[in-house]
């Protein structure tokens, strides 16, 4: 996906976002962070057609996404979304078979169960097939979106806050099967602690605008992260991995006295 100036109206045509210009390539997986009210949402909306671009240009391997027949785009953008309504009914199976819908008059019924099982498969949830949605963990019930995502055999996968209302642990793994299923991948997260194992890229938001977009031993510092978040940002060199891991304190309490822990 490549976005050139991108400037997108939301539903009661105020400015959701202004001038935004990334690419992510192929197998890339990238963040977008930002505070509350920052953007982040609302950028993703833009990607998917549900905001309107009023200026610049949105294209996915070339082709504007305004041109993109409608199930052409589905074949190619798949989407988990923060709320998701679920006729809790439904067997895990038929949910994840949701994801096969753009490719109903493509594939014969081998294909399509074929790629039902890997993706229940990939997110380890084969044993619970034939179980209601609504009988899964919350967790559960979030990998069971990745898993309808991943059955979409998708180019591009947007993920808006998918580790929200999750335990530390879920967090963790719910990315990492992301990043290791290899599609190009665009994330709002929440979690800073998160942003830098997951992402090739980070995208960061303000005030409806990107202040910068590169890796995140780049924009995971205190250049950008203090204006931002009114964060710190502590640099620790892991002790087992040749990897750098990011601890984040307030810079500055809010209130009279002193902030008590570190985020």
């Amino acid at each position: 996906m490549s976005a050139r100036g991108l400037c997108a109206d939301g539903v009661s045509g105020w400015r959701a976002v202004n001038d935004v210009t990334f690419d992510v390539l192929s197998g890339e997986c990238v963040a977008i962070i930002g505070p509350n009210g920052s953007g982040k949402s609302s950028l993703l909306k833009a990607m998917t057609g549900e905001h309107q671009t009023v200026m610049g240009t949105l294209t996915i391997a070339g082709v504007s996404v305004n041109a993109l027949p409608r199930q052409q785009m589905a074949k190619t953008v798949a989407v988990v979304a923060q709320h998701e309504h679920v006729d809790p009914r439904l067997s895990v199976s038929e949910y994840v078979w949701l994801g096969r819908v753009p490719h109903t008059f493509c594939c014969g019924k081998r294909e399509h169960e074929r790629a039902v099982r890997q993706a229940l498969e990939d997110v380890s949830l084969s044993h619970k097939a034939d179980q209601p949605f609504g009988s899964l963990s919350g967790g559960e019930q979030q990998r069971a979106s990745i898993a309808r995502a991943f059955a979409q055999e998708p180019k591009l996968l947007l993920l808006d806050e998918p580790t929200n209302h999750l335990d530390h642990l879920a967090r963790l793994e719910l990315l990492t099967l992301v990043k290791q299923r290899g599609i190009a991948s665009i994330a709002v997260l929440h979690d800073l602690p998160l942003v830098t194992p997951f992402a090739d890229k980070v995208l960061l938001m303000s005030k409806q605008k990107m202040v910068a977009y590169a890796s995140p031993d780049i924009v995971m510092q205190n250049t950008f992260i203090t204006p931002v978040f009114g964060l710190n940002v502590i640099p620790i060199n892991h002790p087992h991995i040749n990897r750098t891991i990011h601890h984040f304190e307030a810079a500055q309490s809010r209130f009279h006295s002193p902030a008590v822990g570190t985020l």
